[in-house]
């Protein structure tokens, strides 16, 4: 499984436009992919700071996600002034999600999914292993 806590930062001036590409992408991707968990948004109090709770089946369901059509399709270059990826690990008995794994590529992987693990790392921090 994949959960991810995105930090976005939004362009000044580009809320109403982003909101319509997150509306957009949470309904593509609830009709489209299999493997989706959770996919929501958040404001936060800081302005124009957005978040993003994802959780996949696994790491292959979160490639597929963003490598999709429809993930693709949208102009975030125009509305994105800074993302960054946490990988975040659910608490025992404290979540319903699954912990956070890095299973290897099968030796048959695509190119395609070489470059999504390449450009996407899911990044299992130490002190995991001793809160499992």
């Amino acid at each position: 499984m994949a959960t991810i806590l995105a930090h976005i930062d939004i362009q000044p001036g580009k809320e109403a436009k982003w909101e319509a590409i997150i509306a957009d992408m949470v309904k593509q991707t609830f009709e489209q992919e299999e493997g989706v968990l959770r996919y929501e948004y958040f404001k936060g109090q800081t302005p124009n700071h957005y978040y993003c709770l994802l959780s996949f089946e696994d790491k292959w369901a979160f490639y597929v996600h963003q490598v999709s059509d429809y993930h693709e399709g949208h102009d975030f270059a125009d509305v994105i002034a800074g993302i960054e990826l946490e990988y975040i690990d659910p608490v025992r008995d404290a979540s319903g999600l699954p912990a956070t794994e890095n299973p290897p590529l099968p030796e048959d992987a695509t190119e395609l999914l070489k470059q999504t693990e390449a450009a996407f790392p899911i990044a299992i921090a130490s002190w995991w292993a001793e809160r499992a």
